[in-house]
C-alpha cells in the first residue's frame, strides 16, 4: 500500500523502517530536531538513509504538509509519536483508513505518559493499540492489539524497549488487515480512561504513601525520564533506584533511619498501616551534581521532604 506516515523520535524512526520495508511509503512528515526540546532526529536519519521525502512540522495543520499529504495520494495514513492533533481534514485524505499506534490497550491509558501511568499504578501488563484516527485523542475503532508484561522489577525504560520491539509488527499487522477489508472494532465501553501529561510537579515523591507506591513511583520514572524527586535540605534530590527493604522499617514518614541492605533506607507510609515498610535508596543524584550512591550523600538522622 502507498503510505504517507508522520512520526517523531526513537519511535517513530523503528515504525518508519518497519512499513518501508513492506510498504511504499510516499512522504514522512516528522517535527523539527528540536521540537519541545527534546532533540530527538530519529526519523529524518532514517528518511535520509531510506532516501525518502521529509516535511518538517510542528503541526499537521500547516497548509505545506497538507498539500503535500493531499498530493501523495496515501492510501493509509501512518501515525507513529505524533506529538500534536491531527485535524479532521487530514484524517480524510487517505484512500483507506488514518491509523495511529498507541502504547497502552485502549480504551484504558489514552493520552500521555501511558507507560509511566501504568506502572505508576501497579499495573502487570500494558500493550500497543493500532486504531483508527478520529477527531478525539485515542478513541478510534481498533485494528490490531499486543500484550506486553510489566514485571515487579520492570522500570518505564525495560517495558519501553520491550515494547519498542513489538511497534512495527502491530503496525504490519494492522496494515494488513487493513489491505485484506478487516473492519476495525469500536473500543469497549468498559475501563475506559485519559491521562494527562507528566509534568515534573506530579514525580514529587510522597512519603507518606506506603512502600509499593513509592517503589512503583521510582521505577516508572527511569532515566530518560525525569526522576521521581524529594527535597533534601531544601534542593531537589532525584531518586534513580530503590528497593524494599529485607526487613520493615516503619516511624516517621521521609526519616532516614539507618544504611542496610546496600542503601540508605528511609521510612515511609503511616506506620499503623500495612505495606508502610520503608524503601532502600539505592542511588540519588542531587540537582547540582552527578549520580552517586545513596549512602554517600544520605546520613541516619537526615529529613526528606
Amino acid at each position: 500500500m502507498r503510505i504517507v506516515f508522520l512520526g517523531y523520535g526513537e519511535i517513530g524512526a523503528t515504525v518508519l523502517a518497519g512499513i518501508t520495508a513492506v510498504h511504499e511509503t510516499a512522504l514522512v512528515v516528522t517535527h523539527p530536531t528540536r521540537f519541545s526540546r527534546l532533540n530527538e532526529p530519529h526519523v529524518g536519519i532514517v528518511a535520509a538513509d531510506l532516501e525518502l521525502p521529509v516535511l518538517e512540522a510542528r503541526h499537521a495543520r500547516e497548509e505545506h504538509v497538507v498539500e503535500a499529504v493531499r498530493a501523495a495520494r496515501p492510501d493509509v495514513l501512518v501515525s507513529a509519536n505524533w506529538r500534536t492533533i491531527i485535524p479532521q481534514h487530514v484524517l480524510e485524505i487517505p484512500a483507506l483508513l488514518p491509523l495511529n499506534v498507541h502504547d497502552a490497550l485502549l480504551p484504558g491509558y489514552a493520552g500521555f505518559g501511558a507507560v509511566n501511568w501504568a506502572i505508576r499504578n501497579g499495573e502487570s501488563r500494558t500493550g500497543l493499540t493500532v486504531h483508527v484516527m478520529d477527531p478525539e485523542l485515542d478513541t478510534g475503532p481498533v485494528l490490531w492489539q499486543v500484550t506486553v508484561p510489566i514485571d515487579d522489577d520492570d522500570t518505564a525504560t525495560t517495558v519501553q524497549q520491550r515494547l519498542l520491539k513489538e511497534y512495527p509488527g502491530a503496525v504490519l499487522a494492522a496494515l494488513e488487515r487493513a489491505e485484506s477489508g478487516v473492519l476495525p472494532v469500536p473500543q469497549t465501553a468498559e475501563g475506559p480512561s485519559f491521562y494527562h501529561r507528566i509534568t515534573e510537579a506530579d514525580t514529587r515523591i510522597d512519603w507518606a504513601l506506603p512502600t509499593r507506591r513509592l517503589l512503583d513511583l521510582v521505577r516508572a520514572h527511569s532515566d530518560p525520564f525525569v526522576n521521581a524527586w524529594c527535597l533534601s535540605a531544601g534542593r531537589k534530590l532525584y531518586i534513580k533506584r530503590a528497593a524494599r527493604p529485607a526487613r520493615p522499617h516503619r516511624g516517621t514518614p521521609g526519616l532516614v533511619v539507618r544504611h542496610t541492605d546496600g542503601g540508605a533506607t528511609v521510612t515511609c507510609g503511616h506506620s499503623w498501616e500495612p505495606g508502610a515498610d520503608g524503601i532502600v535508596l539505592l542511588e540519588v543524584r542531587p540537582e547540582d551534581g552527578p549520580p552517586v550512591s545513596a549512602t554517600e550523600l544520605l546520613r541516619p538522622g537526615h529529613r526528606l521532604e
